[in-house]
């Protein structure tokens, strides 16, 4: 039964549902992927090893659809944005009608970290709103925290539930916020940085943290840091409010990275997630190249200015 369809109308409809065991989550997700099928509508499912076997029982025919990991998807927010995108926008072209999404973000409730992933739920609805395609995020209602799911009630248009029920959700706010949850801090931050540069030029940048975080992480995430800090300067002294400044934290296994201004940050919500099309400055290409790397990413906006915080290797404990 469906109560209030405009938002079904919608050429992208992002909903949102919550279960509180495996039959409930079977009984939300079986219904979209096998209607999908039938009507010629290619599915794509991003879980986890458990729920993924889950679901390959549950199907008529789980070789008609494609299964993604949800650690290799759920990587960061903008390569999950990008690699969803790839995927569904090769069925399209290959002519399917529409596309079906369906997958879980990290959060502490299934292990991982939702900072970020609030920005994600958010964006879908701008980046995405062309395309014609049905994306469902079920989140456990059993495991996810208060915060959490006030921001999944904030960004999605459509809710379901387990008994079949789809609405209009009433909570929708419709801003594709720069950040729904405030980011925590690191523990490693209350002490003084282990180097700060003031103004450095993006080469004086790599050299400094090279020095201070080398055999702290392993090669593979110092080279991202390395990259991220060059990208996030060189976007700081184009595009931001001097002076800019730059401090690293090191400790055995991690490494923290602030690179501030004196501005106010980038005026697109979407900053980081996206590239920006037709910029003749590329203004925003070098947050979202940034996004791209294996590290935590985090816009830090306050009274003092604009953040960008950079975070490889041991992660702190989740939150959220």
């Amino acid at each position: 039964m469906n109560h209030g369809v405009a938002a079904l109308r919608r050429p992208h409809v992002h909903e949102a549902g919550f279960y509180g065991s495996d039959a409930e989550f079977r009984a939300m997700i079986v219904p979209f992927v096998e209607d999908g099928l039938a009507a010629g509508e290619p599915v794509i499912l991003g879980y986890d090893e458990r729920k993924t076997g889950l679901l390959q029982g549950w199907l008529h025919d789980p070789s008609a659809v494609t299964f993604v990991s949800g650690d290799e998807l759920y990587g960061t927010p903008a390569r999950a944005i990008s690699s969803y995108e790839r995927l569904f926008q090769r069925h399209l072209d290959a002519g399917a009608p529409g596309v079906r999404l369906a997958g879980e973000v990290p959060h502490v409730g299934n292990g991982g970290r939702f900072e970020g992933w609030d920005r994600y739920e958010a964006a879908l609805n701008v980046l995405w709103a062309p395309y014609p395609l049905r994306s469902l995020c079920l989140y456990d209602a059993t495991t996810v925290s208060p915060a959490v799911r006030d921001v999944v009630e904030r960004t999605h248009p459509v809710l379901g539930t387990p008994s079949g029920d789809r609405r209009d959700n009433d909570r929708y706010d419709g801003t594709p916020v720069l950040g729904g949850l405030a980011s925590a801090p690191d523990p490693i931050e209350a002490s003084a940085p282990t180097a700060e540069l003031k103004n450095p030029t993006p080469a004086e940048a790599r050299h400094a943290l090279e020095q201070v975080a080398d055999r702290r992480v392993d090669e593979q995430t110092l080279t991202d840091l390395v990259i991220g800090v060059s990208e996030t300067v060189l976007n700081a002294r184009v595009h931001g409010r001097a002076p800019a400044t730059v401090r690293i934290w090191a400790e055995p296994e991690r490494v923290v990275v602030h690179v501030s201004d004196s501005g106010s940050g980038p005026a697109d919500p979407l900053a980081g997630l996206a590239p920006v099309a037709n910029s003749p400055t590329n203004s925003g290409l070098g947050l979202w190249l940034t996004h791209q790397l294996d590290v935590e990413v985090a816009l830090l906006a306050g009274p003092d200015g604009f953040t960008v915080r950079l975070r490889g290797g041991r992660s702190t404990p989740a939150l959220l």
